[in-house]
């Protein structure tokens, strides 16, 4: 009868489909704000049954890695970095000017020590390599995530548009970014620019590019060489 052939068919569906399995992403979380921005992202990920680690510094001023919700939704990789999880809660005690010159040495020399703490620690490494990745999801705010991505042989996707005139994202990840059309960070304007706008997003585009892009060429010059962790052949 109909009944029966339907259910033979439905069987017969169900045969012929292939199984769909979930990722495995690894996590480059920022601190902050940009903590609870990557969450929601990855909230999202396990909800449709993808695999999320998250790779984070001991010393992170933000990150609940010993959180029970969220341990009991992530896998936290933690790794030891040379610098104290109370120095850095301290900032958050500064105000004004001081607080954003201080800020902005202490996070990139915080930034150069987890370069150091990942790229140059060969077993955590091997265990980044060992887990099978299928793509790696960055907070630009982290330096040296796109290149352990790049060492890994795995594709990149960067959570937000965050560095000074975008030179991460432009340099690391290749985002198009033609200044006459896509106003640079810090910089409110949208894509429909006045002149004087077009001519401010030029000009912040090439002063941040002037400040910013050596250290991006620093970073890959001192922690993505053969001599610190070898790239593997095709």
């Amino acid at each position: 009868n109909v009944s029966v052939s339907l259910y033979h068919l439905s069987l017969l569906l169900l045969c012929m489909s292939s199984p769909a399995f979930g990722g495995h992403v690894l996590v480059f979380p920022g601190e902050y704000s940009h903590w609870l921005n990557a969450r929601t992202i990855m909230d999202e990920l396990v909800r449709r049954n993808h695999s999320v680690t998250v790779l984070v510094a001991d010393a992170s001023p933000s990150v609940s890695y010993n959180n029970s919700r969220d341990a009991a939704k992530f896998n936290f990789l933690v790794f030891k970095v040379a610098t104290a999880h109370e120095y850095l809660l301290s900032l958050t005690h500064i105000q004004g000017l001081k607080y954003g010159v201080l800020y902005y040495v202490v996070t990139q020399n915080f930034g150069l020590k987890q370069c150091d703490a990942i790229l140059k620690n060969q077993q955590l490494m091997a265990t980044l390599r060992d887990a099978a990745f299928d793509a790696v999801l960055l907070d630009p705010m982290i330096m040296c995530g796109d290149l352990v991505a790049d060492v890994l042989g795995l594709p990149l996707v960067i959570s937000l548009r965050f560095s000074q005139g975008g030179v991460m994202e432009r340099h690391c990840g290749h985002v198009p970014a033609p200044p006459s059309f896509v106003p640079p960070p810090p910089l409110p304007y949208s894509d429909l620019m006045t002149f004087t706008e077009r001519l401010t997003s030029v000009m912040t585009y090439v002063t941040t590019c002037w400040v910013h892009t050596p250290l991006y060429f620093y970073l890959c010059g001192v922690f993505h060489t053969p001599n610190v962790f070898p790239v593997p052949k095709p």
